[in-house]
């Protein structure tokens, strides 16, 4: 198992599935946890998604899919959503 960490930052109140209404804009890490295929050949498979969440001074891994995640910062953006 291995864990892929990067930034997404939003730039204005952003959504994503299951939230309660829309969360202020900020850098936010996310994680991709990843397992590796035994194969002849290196290969991983994608297990989860998640966005910390820091609301009210608690931090949540929020499980995102990662074309979820891509139409929220495309949103962000001011660009068209992955389809």
């Amino acid at each position: 198992m291995r864990t892929r960490v990067s930034q997404v930052t939003f730039t204005r109140p952003f959504m994503l599935p299951g939230f309660d209404g829309p969360h202020e804009p900020g850098s936010f890490e996310v994680r991709t946890d990843e397992e590796r295929l035994d194969t002849t050949v290196e290969a991983w498979l994608r297990m989860r998604t998640s966005v910390l969440i820091v609301d009210k001074g608690l931090t949540q891994a929020w499980p995102v899919t990662p074309l979820d995640l891509e139409a929220a910062i495309a949103t962000d953006r001011g660009s068209e959503p992955p389809k």
